[in-house]
């Protein structure tokens, strides 16, 4: 049976379960939790990152494809401790979001792909947590030089071990077709890549000539609000892709992250909303619409158990 890393160790595929695709436990943007402490509760930040993730692991979700990189503030500690504490499967990242370090602007791209592939075979700093799965970024801009310097590093860290790359990426303006070239050029297997927030547009004739290349597409970002779509025009675009025979190559989640409480609002007594935590939404509201159109449960359980599975284990299966 083929393993996949968490941040507990490695499980066996067959354990993933009910994935979502695109999430985060925390996002920490700056490091300023670690740089400016005394700004922040952390301690009541953790503890409402394990009551929404236990919430999630009661409500049905297994696993958390988490795609936090460095400069989004990972912290593999903190995540180990809140998936000890509810028992929910989190697959953590290497790899660079948008803000990519002036060390990687002159880095040699191999240097670049071996940082990758330290954290994937040996672990994330000396914690001997290893990644999952490597996370690249290009927004609006589209691919800037510094941004194909992390492509192509996340690229040769790929081909050389075999783990999968989920992107973020500006699906309006169909950035996604340029990543795809580069990762062609490297010669990245298409089915090692998911192209990420591709349910940002409406325009299933885009999104679809991503998918004849080969790769997996991440409908996240639900439930959606202004100026982006909102979750049920998201799902109307999920079930284009469906009756397109896409379902195959889709998985659905968030790109969710609990709130960090500051040390004023906690000092204040303001408390966590203690509404439903947002990883629940796909299943709660998403999926049930989708199966009242039409959509049968056989295909909600290969968009959220099977497609994830393939990817992260690299199996090629066009089924």
């Amino acid at each position: 049976m083929p393993q996949i890393e968490t941040v507990l160790g490695p499980i066996d595929s067959a354990k993933l379960g009910v994935t979502l695709s695109h999430e985060h436990v925390l996002v920490d943007m700056g490091q300023d939790m670690e740089h400016y402490p005394w700004l922040y509760d952390i301690e009541a930040t953790r503890a409402q990152a394990i009551r929404e993730v236990r919430e999630a692991k009661a409500g049905g979700i297994d696993t958390l494809i988490d795609l936090t990189t460095p400069d989004l503030g990972r912290n593999v500690e903190y995540v180990r401790a809140v998936a000890e504490a509810t028992g929910m499967n989190i697959v953590v990242a290497t790899g660079i979001w948008r803000d990519i370090p002036r060390s990687f602007w002159a880095r040699n791209i191999d240097r670049i792909a071996d940082i990758f592939v330290r954290e994937i075979e040996i672990g994330i700093g000396d914690t001997a947590i290893k990644a999952g799965v490597i996370k690249v970024a290009n927004d609006a801009e589209g691919v800037t030089p510094e941004g194909e310097r992390v492509l192509r590093g996340a690229a040769r860290a790929s081909k050389r071990t075999g783990c999968p790359i989920s992107t973020h990426h500006a699906a309006p303006e169909r950035v996604g077709t340029r990543q795809i070239e580069i990762f062609r050029e490297e010669g990245v297997p298409m089915h090692q890549v998911c192209i990420g927030h591709s349910a940002d547009t409406t325009d299933v004739d885009y999104l679809e000539s991503l998918l004849k290349e080969g790769v997996y597409m991440s409908m996240d970002r639900y439930p959606g609000a202004e100026p982006r779509p909102e979750w049920r025009e998201r799902n109307a675009t999920v079930k284009a892709l469906i009756d397109r025979g896409w379902a195959h190559r889709l998985m659905l989640g968030h790109d969710h992250a609990p709130f960090p409480i500051t040390a004023y609002a906690s000092a204040k007594g303001v408390q966590p909303s203690g509404e439903p935590t947002r990883y629940l939404f796909v299943t709660n509201t998403a999926v049930p619409a989708l199966i009242a159109d039409g959509v049968p449960q056989t295909t909600i359980d290969m968009m959220m158990r099977d497609v994830p599975q393939r990817f992260l284990t690299g199996e090629v299966n066009d089924a």
